[in-house]
């Protein structure tokens, strides 16, 4: 360094002194080319912790507290134009950590309010008490401390009428970070001062950008746990309404199988071959049921543990619908219903797994004859479009009103229409139907108004 002198650079206001007096001893610093005045060499190396410009870096999510990444911003509040000019020229060359220093002026506290609203990221204040009013610095620290609720920029307190704030009183009601007065502040030791402070404004930085990053991770990883165990909740009520429903669909069929087997055990010799017929039809039907509840519990698991094997093959449409038809025709002629088959006369080739697309076919096609009454028809249409096949299957029953249409492919749905012949219904078909539908990357849906039949649509991608 150039400059020696260990004169105050800052004199008492109220002494007959010139301006030109206060440049007297003063000699500028030497612009040095490869390093900054208390910093490092240039080419230094610095950790990421001494370093938050590198972690702000690392961390671009943070954004909650303001952090100039180019320059010191210095602010200089004091009413004496000349302090102005000597606190510029004494840092115009200083740079600490490869930045420089930008030095802005306020000359009262109420324009310091304003600046410092505009520049949120202002590390350190060189702060004069006396100037509009004789605690006007005071009322200012207060107002950056506790309306601001900004403990990191670091205050300097610096005054030229001691008496006014005694050093002692100053220091235990503000929260300041250092008190001088102009009288004893020397050419070093503004130089100390700016660099002292500097380093602690960039340590709490660095502390706090931290804080702020590790309190982002506690709130992203303290959503995720609430998200799964809202999930869980969901999974055990599910969990439980799945027992509840399989627990009393095997009931009332298990019963009537018990009963009937002692009714046949016990008084065996005392029926006719009609009755025994008659028992063991039962005995089948609800069988048959436990047997269709029991298939579809284990398709649910199979779809929801990711285990449902695709094999896409390009497959003809309408030969499949015309075999699963073939399976459903004596029901329907037992309820008296007709069956209407529709098919364009080119072939409906899809990409397609056999077995998957035969039982979500079947499911449609029972569903239908199901829900309607004796005496109605049931139509089955196949289209296609340049990208897709598309087989839709139309009914005369009830039909669906909007509350059971959105609930209509849930798990064990149970809605307003009934089966109309006390076919069972387990409550699990169409929540089937939709899953396997999405696993061969197509689309299913329903047209329906209440009282006016309903029509299921299900799509797949069509081999050209």
């Amino acid at each position: 360094m150039t400059f020696q002198s260990d004169k105050p650079l800052f004199t008492d206001t109220t002494s007959n002194q010139e301006t030109s007096d206060l440049f007297a001893d003063f000699k500028p610093f030497q612009q040095h080319s490869d390093q900054d005045f208390f910093a490092e060499p240039a080419s230094a190396k610095t950790t990421l912790a001494e370093d938050p410009e590198a972690l702000m870096t690392e961390k671009k999510s943070v954004d909650s507290i303001k952090f100039s990444t180019e320059k010191w911003k210095t602010l200089v509040v004091d009413d004496e134009t000349d302090i102005h000019k000597i606190t510029t020229l004494a840092l115009r060359n200083y740079v600490y950590k490869n930045k420089p220093l930008e030095l802005i002026s306020a000359y009262s506290a109420a324009q310091a309010k304003t600046l410092l609203e505009q520049h949120p990221d202002i590390a350190l204040i060189f702060l004069d008490v006396v100037m509009e009013s004789h605690d006007a610095g005071l009322q200012l620290v207060r107002y950056i401390r506790d309306d601001l609720k900004n403990p990191w920029v670091r205050i300097i307190l610096r005054t030229g009428q001691p008496g006014h704030a005694p050093e002692k009183q100053i220091i235990i009601n503000y929260e300041i970070n250092d008190y001088v007065s102009k009288t004893e502040l020397t050419h070093q030791k503004l130089l100390t001062l700016t660099t002292a402070s500097l380093r602690s404004y960039a340590d709490l930085m660095t502390v706090e950008l931290y804080r702020q990053n590790l309190e982002e991770k506690v709130n992203q990883r303290t959503q995720e746990l609430t998200l799964l165990n809202e999930q869980l909740v969901s999974l055990n009520k599910e969990k439980d309404e799945f027992l509840s429903i399989a627990a009393h669909d095997l009931k009332n069929p298990l019963a009537a199988i018990l009963g009937l087997a002692e009714e046949i055990s016990i008084y065996f010799d005392h029926h006719g071959k009609e009755k025994i017929v008659e028992y063991t039809s039962i005995i089948q039907t609800s069988a048959k049921q436990m047997f269709s509840l029991i298939a579809n519990l284990l398709d649910v698991n199979k779809i929801e543990s990711g285990k449902v094997n695709i094999s896409f093959q390009s497959i003809d449409l309408f030969l499949l619908v015309q075999q699963v038809l073939n399976t459903h025709r004596e029901r329907a002629i037992a309820k008296q219903l007709q069956l209407h088959y529709q098919s364009p006369t080119l072939p409906c080739i899809g990409l397609l797994d056999s077995n998957v697309t035969r039982q979500i076919l079947d499911n449609l096609i029972s569903n239908a004859i199901k829900y309607s009454p004796p005496g109605k028809n049931i139509y089955v249409r196949l289209a296609q479009t340049e990208q897709t096949v598309r087989c839709e299957i139309q009914d005369e029953g009830p039909g669906l009103n909007k509350r059971d249409q959105q609930k209509l492919f849930g798990k064990f749905a149970r809605l307003t229409a009934q089966p109309t012949a006390q076919e069972h219904s387990t409550g699990l078909g169409l929540f089937i139907v939709k899953k396997l539908v999405i696993a061969m990357n197509g689309r299913v849906w329903c047209e329906s108004e209440w009282h006016k039949g309903a029509t299921f649509i299900v799509e797949f991608s069509r081999v050209p």
